[in-house]
């Protein structure tokens, strides 16, 4: 629904003020159907039989019973002044009754006008009182004032929706804290340890589990890092000697083909050290996005890239981590595409866009949302030498800078990468997963 509220806070109170104004609304019918409805019948019975003495016509002891009521009830022949032409709001249910029980008894149309006074005071007239009024004193009624009535009606539910909305913020604002830090914990920056000492008890039983959760999952990321880390290092011994074996061999074109393989093989632990350092400790600065990509380019024949590179702002970069997503971008496209590859910037919305674009035959739509996990490739690329890990190395930079990255297929064919860099001269200076692993 549209226009249903999204945050409890809003909602707490929505909640609180229908329930105040329901509970208002039902204690008034209350008073007024066990308290003010049986008087206003006895006072319109009254009325009645103080009409039918007063305009009798003959006199003598009607006349006499007439003054006599009216000395009882007040209720009386008199001329009428400062009425209201209309029934006030707040007077309107007790007027309407009064009149209704007066026509039903009188079996004619009745007219009823309220006096202004802090006591209702009603003024009655009917075809058979010979054009008179009779003044009607609702004495049953305590004095009240009106804008005292009407401020009740407000300031009661107004207190309410504010104790409601303190309570609800009370609530919120931890929540509001985990969020943030939940998010912080997705991009891998430094995590704030959550106070357990403040709040009910429910939000520091969350905050206890939430800051153990964290550092069991930092605990377990260092350890996964140091394992990749360690493998990795302890691996290059052995390729070394092996590389050096194979250039002695006899035979050349066995030993160029081990020493490719070994490249190949050095080159995917160069992307396992790249991935769970993740350039965390490098300082970021101002820079150019598209100097950056000339740089890179520079190392590529010309005939196989493409530019079209409208004029950026600088922003906070990580300038060789940046440099390494846009060597593995384009080393992709070129590995598992084709060239030639377009490479193009634009700000949309204070928000820097860059695209490149191969002209291979893409992927599978199947296999678009798998292509940024980790170890993951497209179906090509498992006839091709690599580690899966080129796009998940680009992905996790692009969540460093606090960025946005989509995959999609061309229509005119070929991947098309997009990745949306926030214009904000800020970065959160995340704290490494592998912090001293090297």
């Amino acid at each position: 629904m549209k226009f249903y509220p999204r945050t409890a806070f809003v909602r707490s109170a929505i909640v609180v003020g229908l329930v105040i104004g329901i509970s208002q609304a039902l204690t008034l019918w209350f008073f007024a159907r066990n308290a003010y409805l049986p008087g206003i019948r006895e006072y319109a019975r009254l009325t009645v039989l103080q009409a039918e003495l007063a305009f009798a016509e003959q006199g003598g002891e009607d006349a006499r019973l007439a003054g006599r009521l009216a000395g009882a009830t007040s209720i009386e022949v008199a001329t009428p002044s400062n009425l209201h032409q209309g029934t006030m709001l707040l007077s309107q249910p007790v007027v309407s009754r009064f009149r209704e029980e007066l026509e039903q008894m009188l079996d004619e149309p009745v007219t009823v006008r309220l006096e202004d006074n802090r006591q209702p005071v009603l003024w009655v007239n009917a075809p058979s009182f010979q054009g008179n009024w009779l003044r009607v004193p609702m004495e049953f009624f305590r004095d009240y004032d009106r804008y005292l009535l009407l401020g009740w009606g407000v300031t009661v539910p107004l207190l309410a929706i504010i104790g409601g909305l303190l309570i609800a913020r009370g609530l919120n604002l931890p929540l509001r804290r985990l969020a943030r830090v939940a998010l912080k914990v997705g991009r891998g920056e430094a995590v704030p340890v959550l106070d357990t000492a403040i709040g009910p008890e429910e939000i520091q039983a969350v905050n206890a589990a939430f800051n153990r959760m964290t550092s069991d999952l930092q605990q377990a990321q260092r350890d996964r890092a140091l394992l990749l880390a360690g493998v990795s290092h302890d691996l290059r011994t052995p390729l070394t000697r092996l590389r050096l074996s194979a250039e002695f061999m006899q035979d050349e074109e066995l030993a160029k083909g081990i020493i490719e393989d070994i490249e190949d093989m050095d080159a995917i632990l160069d992307q396992f050290i790249a991935f769970i350092r993740d350039g965390a400790d490098e300082t970021p600065d101002f820079e150019n996005l598209n100097g950056l990509i000339q740089e890179v380019a520079g190392k590529y024949p010309p005939e196989q890239l493409r530019f079209e590179l409208d004029d950026l702002p600088r922003m906070m970069l990580k300038r060789l981590t940046v440099k390494r997503m846009l060597a593995n971008l384009i080393g992709n496209a070129l590995k598992y595409g084709a060239s030639p590859v377009e490479i193009r910037t634009a700000v949309k919305d204070n928000v820097v866009v860059l695209t490149l674009r191969d002209h291979g035959k893409g992927v599978k739509e199947e296999d678009i949302p798998l292509l940024l996990q980790p170890f993951s490739r497209g179906e090509k690329a498992r006839t091709l030498s690599g580690s899966g890990l080129g796009l998940a190395i680009v992905k996790r930079i692009v969540d460093m800078h606090h960025g946005e990255m989509s995959l999609a297929n061309h229509p005119h064919g070929g991947l098309m990468v997009t990745v949306h860099f926030p214009v904000t001269g800020q970065f959160v200076q995340p704290e490494s997963l592998s912090a001293g692993v090297r």
